[in-house]
């Protein structure tokens, strides 16, 4: 006799016991009504693993061309966010620099290939390397914006003068590209996918 199967409702997180759903039908929660997935039907990651493969390409654009340019006093500087964050060291920021440096840079690559490594591979790693990446996905995750923030309060606190003029640069466009596809290869990802066993 099969095991039974149970599905956590993703709304209001009870616990249901799911029967095979036949073609046609769908099972549904029976407190919110919230459409379960069959957990008999493999996920497919393979929509996550492109989006996450094309976030991967495209940044080393991201961070390598200009973000913004700063005219000030007839004088105009363009600064990427690699440009930005090793400049901010070498001139003595360290606690700026290496904020904008781990958030900006380190953290989104080590993002961007665990969800290669797990939608690529998935279970074919062991299962405490799996639980690993797992982790590590979501602590990347936190912290993966929080250098967007400081780069808005940097352009507010340089705009407080007439002084200063402060535009967008072609990076921009590439990073926010970045971020898009980098979010929604978050959104696409099933962490359900990488328990599924090879069969023997």
């Amino acid at each position: 006799m099969p095991h039974p199967l149970y599905e956590v409702c993703s709304c209001c997180g009870a616990v249901h016991e799911v029967p095979p759903v036949t073609v046609g039908n769908e099972a549904a929660c029976v407190r919110c009504s919230t459409r379960l997935l069959d957990p008999r039907r493999p996920v497919d990651a393979t929509p996550a693993f492109a989006t996450a493969l094309a976030a991967l390409i495209l940044y080393p654009l991201a961070v390598s061309l200009p973000i913004l340019s700063l005219q000030r006093f007839g004088q105009q500087t363009e600064a990427s966010i690699w440009s930005g964050s090793v400049g901010l060291l070498a001139k003595g920021e360290l606690f700026v620099g290496a904020v904008v440096l781990l958030c900006s840079v380190v953290l989104p690559i080590l993002k961007l290939l665990s969800l290669l490594l797990l939608t690529g591979l998935g279970p074919r790693l062991a299962r405490h390397q799996r639980v690993r990446t797992l982790h590590l996905i979501e602590l990347t995750g936190r912290w993966g914006m929080l250098d967007v923030l400081l780069i808005a309060v940097l352009v507010a606190w340089l705009k407080l003068g007439d002084l200063v003029r402060v535009t967008p640069g072609p990076g921009a466009l590439a990073f926010t590209v970045c971020v898009l596809l980098s979010l929604a290869a978050s959104a696409q990802f099933d962490a359900r996918a990488i328990w599924h066993e090879r069969e023997a």
